[in-house]
């Protein structure tokens, strides 16, 4: 009897149907339509279709402005104090690129309301992304960018999601990953590179890497930075995210590459499974991301890691903050420990604060051309000497609460430097 045929999503179905009229297709257009497709693509499911999020206990992944409102805070001073180094212009707009559930910007603005008194009549917010929540009324759609301010313009975790070109080296040579369907499997399929640029960022280390070497190429940079471009016309570009610089992230020993998939909190490396209900990423080039916003008339200013970032403005002062509270009968220990938890997250050495924060200008002078220095890249007088530290409990959105039973990575031990976050538990160090 012989074995019925599966039955296709009609995402799947499409993409099958694509693949043999015209032949495999490359791994970009697949991600594309796997994460972005506007009826069956993960994020549009996610957070259209079901009204959920991706993000937090009930998604498949954390963020770290999901993780404590001590994130949104802490860059809050950091953007109080590009206000001020800009002369304090009466006007100063914060644009969130894919800014998902809109939580960053929540955080950033009760904190100026609450704490920043001379920034909170400048400042403006606009949290915009590809894909926003259903029926939200704090993040719009990409036709809400708006065009020529002055302000910075920032990212969390967003690079990481561009859909990338994948490639393999087979007899010393470049060739290029697509995605065929044949004997009722989407499979690999391995071809010569379609696009030049493709070869013109790895060929410099092509020499290096062993037979079978895979990794991704992230085009989709160019456009993100015309788009930076055409709405910053002086301030500042703030990238958050994982990665690393071209040579690290071509290293030979990062054979199987950076592409990973995400469903439920868990880890897998099959992306060519689950489509359209899993997340995929790959670790952003920031070599590239250097590139394409020079190429746009920004200058690079720094990129420390996430630990180095908000331990310069001042995250030492938050706990030592909330522990005070304790002492002081402010606040309850059972209190204190979830938020010394999530805080402490945020600069954990394997998780979260290995990420890079990388900060660029245009039209501002920087330290060294007669201008003033960002405390989060160069250090200095902290930050938050003088302000409070937000809680989770006076937050008007929801965080991820690291020591509730409901969290899947709940853990008992109670100090901050103990708790695995969820990048930490799944690191892609090889």
């Amino acid at each position: 009897m012989p074995t019925p045929s599966p039955i296709h999503t009609e995402l799947e179905q499409r993409l099958i149907d694509h693949i043999a009229q015209y032949g495999p297709i490359t791994f970009e257009a697949f991600m594309e339509a796997a994460l972005y497709d506007e009826q069956h693509g993960y994020y549009p499911s996610r957070r259209r279709l079901s009204r959920s999020t991706p993000v937090g206990t009930d998604g498949d992944y954390f963020t770290s402005p999901a993780s404590h409102p001590a994130f949104g805070a802490l860059v809050a001073l950091q953007l109080d104090e590009m206000w001020r180094n800009m002369g304090s212009p009466g006007e100063f707009a914060v644009v969130e690129m894919g800014a998902g559930g809109g939580t960053l910007g929540s955080d950033i603005s009760e904190y100026v309301q609450q704490e920043l008194p001379q920034f909170a009549p400048a400042i403006s917010y606009i949290s915009t992304d590809l894909v926003p929540p259903a029926g939200s009324d704090r993040v719009g759609d990409g036709s809400k960018l708006p065009i020529g301010v002055t302000g910075c313009v920032i990212s969390n975790e967003l690079l990481d999601a561009l859909p990338v070109n994948r490639f393999i080296v087979q007899g010393g040579e470049l060739k290029e990953i697509f995605v065929d369907f044949k004997n009722e499997k989407f499979i690999e399929s391995v071809g010569d590179v379609s696009e030049g640029e493709i070869a013109g960022r790895v060929d410099p280390f092509l020499d290096s890497l062993p037979e079978s070497y895979r990794g991704e190429v992230n085009l989709k940079l160019g456009y993100w930075a015309d788009s930076v471009a055409a709405t910053l016309e002086r301030g500042y570009v703030m990238t958050i995210d994982y990665g690393f610089d071209r040579p690290e992230l071509y290293k030979p020993v990062r054979i199987d590459g950076s592409l990973r998939c995400y469903y439920q909190h868990t880890l897998g490396q099959n992306p060519l499974s689950r489509i359209g209900k899993q997340d995929i990423t790959a670790h952003v080039d920031f070599t590239a991301v250097d590139h394409t916003l020079m190429v746009m008339g920004f200058s690079r200013i720094g990129k420390p890691s996430q630990q180095e970032f908000l331990s310069n403005i001042g995250i030492d002062g938050f706990l030592r903050d909330i522990s005070d509270r304790v002492a002081a009968g402010e606040m309850r220990r059972s209190e204190s420990e979830e938020d010394l938890a999530g805080i402490g997250s945020l600069i954990n050495p394997e998780g979260l604060g290995r990420f890079r924060v990388a900060v660029h200008s245009k039209g501002v002078e920087v330290d060294g051309e007669g201008g003033r220095q960002l405390t989060g890249i160069s250090g200095g007088a902290l930050l938050s000497e003088g302000h409070s530290a937000p809680t989770l409990n006076a937050s008007t959105v929801d965080h991820a609460r690291l020591l509730r039973s409901s969290n899947p990575f709940s853990q008992s031990r109670p100090h901050p430097g103990e708790i695995p976050t969820w990048e930490e538990l799944f690191s892609d160090e090889p």
